[in-house]
């Protein structure tokens, strides 16, 4: 089957089959409603096959929540159910969301990239660095050479350390 007219025909084909799939309409944003019982659903198997001990989700949409749905427990020792209130650690899963939600105000024009950390954060307007250390060990701190910008804190060189 490698005739010379094999290659134009397969190349026909596969071109028609590329056209001939129709891409799937997307859901009309407006008029999004969660599936809230899914949420849950998905969130008790998540606990009962052990991926995870305690979970929430959260769908806020146009200024109001949409839904909420807790399954598990806060704490395993203390069979404390999780809660609205249940604080977790994250650790670096805030990352990718608040860098997500950042661009998107970004895009919307409400800062610049290499804006000054302390335009809109003032607790940031006298940072001081470590310029090194005294005999005794103490820091030797002083004001950084530039500021800090928010493409600093994005990009994580804005020299901030554990502690």
């Amino acid at each position: 089957m490698n005739g010379p007219i094999t290659k134009p025909l397969f190349t026909i084909a596969a071109t028609l089959v590329t056209f001939a799939a129709a891409p799937a309409a997307a859901q009309d944003a407006a008029s999004y409603q969660p599936d809230c019982g899914r949420i849950a659903a998905f969130l008790d198997a998540a606990v009962k096959d052990g991926r995870t001990v305690g979970a929430s989700a959260l769908v806020w949409k146009d200024g109001a929540e949409r839904c909420f749905e807790v399954a598990g427990q806060a704490e395993r020792e203390d069979n404390r159910p999780f809660a609205r209130d249940t604080l977790v650690q994250a650790f670096s899963m805030t990352k990718p969301v608040t860098g997500v939600a950042l661009m998107q105000l970004w895009e919307q024009g409400k800062f610049g990239l290499d804006d000054p950390l302390s335009w809109h954060l003032p607790q940031f307007a006298n940072v001081q660095v470590l310029a090194g250390e005294n005999a005794d060990r103490s820091p030797i701190l002083r004001a950084p050479r530039r500021p800090i910008t928010v493409r600093d804190v994005l990009r994580h060189t804005a020299g901030f350390t554990y502690g």
